[in-house]
């Protein structure tokens, strides 16, 4: 059965330029989906100190103007990739990609700046990939307080991991939901059977998953039926298309 396959988790932008996901892509038979820039475009990951620098805020420009112009072709979705300066989110955008890791420079949570847009985001019903400690995690989806879907990469492994949020109740919350991105078929399996896949993504975190291999390990634990919805008809419903 032909059925449209996107990819809900891809990074895209100057040092990771669309031809090479695309190849990626009909190599594993995969249709489109989101894009969001790599992080090496948004902030200086390697230095905790980090604030800004007007050549960063240049490259946030920048590759944020080339993934707009990506979403002139068909099955193509832009997250923009929110950062310290807290910007209007541009029109355009399908989607927030929110990401830092332990070690790195943190969001200024406790500004009206961050409250601002976390407003507006949810204003607008953008989904967010949010990629955070486990701590901040909890803070930020409660600060959602379910105005807006939260999506949770990895099935949560650089959110402080599967069980710790499964066991925090993270997951019973209906506006958070799940992609499949690097993740352990386990993990995967178990949120199918406790909370059902209308919230589970299908997504290979290119460059650093291999499309073709995450799209096939999905397939291999899930049904015809169940793929339809998770290869590409919850993105489609959760961005109204």
């Amino acid at each position: 059965m032909t059925r449209i396959v996107l990819d809900a988790h891809a990074h895209c932008g100057i040092t990771v330029p669309f031809e090479e996901v695309s190849r990626e892509w009909q190599l594993g038979g995969i249709d489109g989906g989101v894009l969001f820039s790599p992080v090496e475009e948004i902030y200086d990951r390697y230095d905790r100190m980090f604030t800004d620098s007007s050549e960063y805020r240049r490259s946030r420009s920048r590759v944020h103007g080339y993934l707009l112009d990506l979403t002139a072709r068909p099955n193509i979705h832009a997250y923009f990739f929110v950062w310290n300066d807290f910007p209007m989110i541009p029109n355009g955008f399908a989607g927030i990609k929110w990401h830092r890791h332990a070690g790195e420079p943190v969001y200024n949570y406790g500004t009206p700046q961050c409250q601002e847009i976390i407003d507006e985001i949810c204003r607008r019903r953008l989904p967010i990939v949010l990629e955070e400690e486990f701590r901040h995690t909890l803070e930020f989806v409660k600060k959602i307080a379910g105005r807006t879907v939260v999506i949770i990469p990895h099935m949560g492994a650089l959110n402080g991991g599967y069980s710790r949020l499964k066991d925090a109740g993270i997951f019973d919350l209906e506006n958070v939901w799940v992609d499949t991105a690097l993740a352990q078929n386990a993990e995967i399996e178990d949120f199918a059977n406790r909370y059902g896949i209308n919230r589970i993504l299908f997504g290979s975190d290119y460059p650093f998953g291999i499309p073709a291999h995450e799209k096939q390990k999905v397939t291999n634990i899930f049904s015809e039926e169940e793929l339809g919805p998770i290869l590409s008809g919850n993105l489609r419903r959760l961005l109204g298309h």
